[in-house]
């Protein structure tokens, strides 16, 4: 169904868009993240994208491993890391899971943020994630896999319902399936306009066209336009989804 073809790395394309200023003071999950950290914790950040956490958390603790295959999102962490002159971090370039004896006990805390909805291997992941922490794991995520934000949508373009991945609340009850306490937290959105909110519906149909593997010259293009617009409703000057996924902080130690 994937008009798209990759180049081998997904986020080439994207990887500016998860640029952030490690010193910002207006985030949220970052405030949530900051308030479990010690300064003489050593933090694991598996799918560190281009250092959103990374490095805010480096500024806070002693220092943060982070590893992320994704060349192009390596490459924005590099220049973000440059451009503030943050030294304590260690960029890897891995894969996880991973069976190497050495990611065992290698720092306090493990995070992955809106990381496992799309891992197959996630009993295996979820091992290496919880070997490699002395403390606990950590983990941000939606309620539900962003990538069905649009679900209503994908009968009218690809003709069938859409097989929505796994999101939050199935990586809880397959945490406690597999013997750990897991304590969780709503991260509610700073502010009183919602999260997922649409300046305009070109934004929200050029959103959808991505959750749905369209090409940027889609001949679907007219169609997804009139499904979005029928789906959408207007709210707080822009336009949002009747159904918003929830961002979520679950915590948990290794059984």
């Amino acid at each position: 169904m994937r008009e798209e073809r990759g180049d081998g790395d997904h986020y080439r394309s994207l990887a500016a868009m998860f640029r952030a200023d490690p010193h910002r003071a207006d985030d949220e999950v970052l405030e949530a993240l900051l308030a479990i950290a010690a300064p003489s914790d050593t933090w694991i950040d598996v799918g560190a994208g281009a250092g959103r956490f990374s490095l805010p958390l480096a500024l806070r603790v002693q220092s943060v491993i982070a590893v992320e295959p994704s060349a192009a999102m390596r490459a924005e962490f590099a220049s973000v890391q440059i451009e503030h002159g943050i030294t304590n971090v260690e960029l890897r370039d891995e894969r996880w899971p991973s069976d190497d004896p050495r990611l065992s006990d290698i720092g306090d805390v493990a995070l992955i943020s809106h990381v496992a909805y799309d891992i197959e291997p996630i009993d295996a992941f979820l091992d290496t994630l919880e070997r490699s922490a002395r403390r606990e794991c950590a983990a941000v995520l939606f309620d539900r896999s962003p990538s069905a934000m649009f679900w209503q949508v994908w009968p009218d373009i690809h003709g069938e319902e859409q097989v929505q991945l796994p999101g939050g609340d199935d990586l809880i009850a397959l945490i406690e399936a597999r013997g750990a306490q897991v304590e969780t937290a709503v991260i509610a959105p700073r502010g009183e306009r919602p999260r997922f909110v649409f300046d305009t519906l070109d934004d929200a149909v050029d959103w959808a066209r991505r959750r749905l593997w369209l090409a940027e010259d889609t001949a679907k293009l007219p169609t997804l336009e009139r499904s979005v617009q029928a789906l959408l409703r207007e709210v707080d000057g822009g336009w949002t989804l009747p159904d918003r996924p929830e961002q979520m902080l679950i915590r948990w130690s290794r059984p």
